[in-house]
């Protein structure tokens, strides 16, 4: 027996037995729960490892999670449905509709309330005000502070009271006080500190009879552990912003913790701590007994990977969706689900997929010249350009992108959407790192040996805010160097922030520093800025005009 469920029986057991003695009135509530959607009206691709083979699948999409919503809410009315920020960025469907796409579809599930994520403020608080006014839920943050001249006045509360199966709960928001410099807030919002909002919203809470006490944070995970130690009266925590896949297991992928997360608190009140991973590919599912005094006495937890019906799947990926589809494939949590698409909400996904089309012919630049891949020219230069201005009031001083990640030429004459989104069809996002000259140097000379096993040809990668040599006729290790940032040499042991994909901060093209380690393990500080790499080119392009090939060498080759 796994020792999450042994867990579980325990409490379970514990419970039953407090209760016959008349004890306790154990009162139950539900929730399910999504959290850093990011513009996924679509699924989207869940790499899986099972029976020694290596596949991707489809999960989640909003016409299938609208389905999951509505068969919860058939067998239980009283649902408690929430969302932990990040509704936007991430997709063509917010570049084109700015949120308004996801609300609809969001309205229509009946979720009962939201906590503002960072990304929700890159357009600045103007379009996130038109999300709120569209929407027909709350959208409750405690820590943030809103100017009377600002577009966000009074649309932003610190909580919420809602009634369920006889329960008054209270659902307090928080909002990442990293918000100011990885999004675009203005200056007529503040985000106070997390602890502090928490404690006083809890306490107003108190005062007015509830106590039973919902977080409904978007901090991340580790700063969730800490909030559940830290503010007395907190029975659970819904999470967002870390992206933290928690559970027993998913093939493939590593869990950082089990589903939901055990924390003891101020008050030696069991507090629950839970996550559902990213893009609504997986739905949470809590079911939680309180007594009187608001405080968790049992708790039954499952998580749903949602497989699509109508999604082709990949031939090798056929075995298991047999085994799903025939209940023969049992994971424990997170499980998996094939699920049809509610009929309204696949039509509504239609509607907003049509003017895309015409969308994705949008002109936004002009080549100047054939901007063909090679070492200092085409779109490379130009993407890490654009990383790097995107990211640089966070301190980034280099940028550095993958060949394999600039996908296609671009031919002399207009570029479009459609162009932009085939050169960058991942969708990476991009990360801050701390890292050492020698850690930099390191990863260069890594990936540098990687092209040249795999392609057989000189390598070449790109840089901006970087110059450096790269001698092919030295061994691996020493073909890397006189590196310069803004003319003065890089420091060995200085720390240095660059902007890099996820691919690559995850050691992707084999771009990791000494003893196999992925940048991001090694880093000293790190921060996914949940840019989107594509994204961020669009709209620096926009601001170009036009575009041509970089005049000076940043990286000079010998071969």
């Amino acid at each position: 027996m796994k020792a999450s469920s042994l867990r579980v029986r325990i409490i379970i057991a514990a419970a039953v037995i407090f209760c016959l003695f008349g004890l306790c009135r154990a009162a139950t509530l539900s929730i399910v729960h999504i959290n850093d959607t990011h513009g996924h009206l679509e699924p989207s691709n869940v790499p899986i490892a099972y029976n020694g083979r290596s596949f991707a699948v489809r999960a989640g999409g909003f016409p299938w999670i609208t389905a999951s919503v509505y068969a919860l809410r058939q067998s239980n009315p009283d649902l408690l449905f929430l969302h932990a920020g990040d509704v936007f960025t991430g997709t063509v469907y917010f570049s084109k509709y700015r949120g308004l796409a996801d609300v609809d579809f969001l309205n229509s599930m009946g979720l009962d309330a939201m906590t503002p994520g960072n990304h929700e403020f890159d357009k600045g608080p103007s379009v996130f005000a038109e999300f709120i006014k569209k929407a027909a839920f709350p959208v409750v943050s405690a820590n943030i502070e809103v100017a009377a001249d600002s577009p966000l006045y009074g649309l932003i509360k610190p909580y919420t009271i809602i009634e369920k199966n006889g329960l008054r709960i209270g659902i307090v928001g928080l909002t990442t006080t990293e918000t100011p410099d990885i999004s675009k807030p203005g200056d007529t919002v503040r985000f106070n500190d997390v602890i502090e909002a928490a404690r006083d919203a809890a306490n107003a809470l108190n005062r007015q009879g509830v106590n039973i006490i919902i977080v409904l944070s978007h901090i991340g995970y580790e700063n969730d552990l800490e909030l559940a130690r830290k503010v007395a009266g907190v029975a659970v925590i819904v999470g967002g912003h870390s992206h933290t896949l928690l559970g027993d297991n998913l093939p493939g992928h590593q869990p950082v913790g089990p589903y939901p997360t055990e924390v003891r608190g101020v008050d030696n009140s069991t507090v629950l701590v839970v996550s559902a991973w990213e893009f609504g590919k997986i739905l949470g599912l809590i079911d939680i007994d309180f007594d009187d005094d608001g405080r968790v006495v049992a708790y039954r937890a499952k998580q749903t990977v949602i497989l699509p019906q109508e999604q082709v799947h990949p031939p090798d990926a056929e075995e298991f969706y047999q085994a799903v589809a025939g209940g023969k494939f049992t994971l424990g949590n997170p499980d998996f689900q094939i699920v049809r698409a509610e009929p309204r909400a696949a039509l509504k996904l239609d509607n907003y997929t049509a003017p895309i089309k015409e969308f994705m012919s949008e002109k936004i630049a002009y080549a100047q010249v054939p901007l063909i891949r090679g070492n200092n020219q085409g779109p490379g230069p130009i993407i890490t350009d654009s990383m790097l201005q995107k990211t640089v009031g966070m301190g980034a001083e280099i940028a550095i992108m993958n060949s394999g990640g600039v996908r296609i030429d671009l031919l002399k004459g207009d570029v479009t959407i459609a162009d932009a989104s085939s050169l960058m069809p991942f969708n990476n996002t991009i990360y801050v790192l701390s890292l050492k000259g020698c850690q930099i140097k390191d990863a260069i000379e890594s990936t540098v040996e990687f092209q040249i096993n795999k392609m057989k040809k000189p390598p070449f990668i790109y840089v901006s805010g970087l110059k450096f040599t790269l001698d092919l006729t030295k061994p691996k290790g020493q073909r890397v160097k006189d590196m310069e940032t803004q003319a003065q040499a890089v420091k060995m042991n200085s720390f240095y922030k660059i902007a890099v994909s996820e691919y690559i901060a995850k050691g992707g093209d084999n771009f990791i520093v000494s003893q196999g380690t992925s940048p991001l393990a090694a880093a000293s500080s790190a921060v996914d800025t949940g840019f989107v790499d594509s994204e961020v080119f669009m709209e620096y392009i926009k601001s170009l005009k036009t575009l041509k090939n970089p005049a000076a060498k940043r990286i000079l080759m010998v071969q």
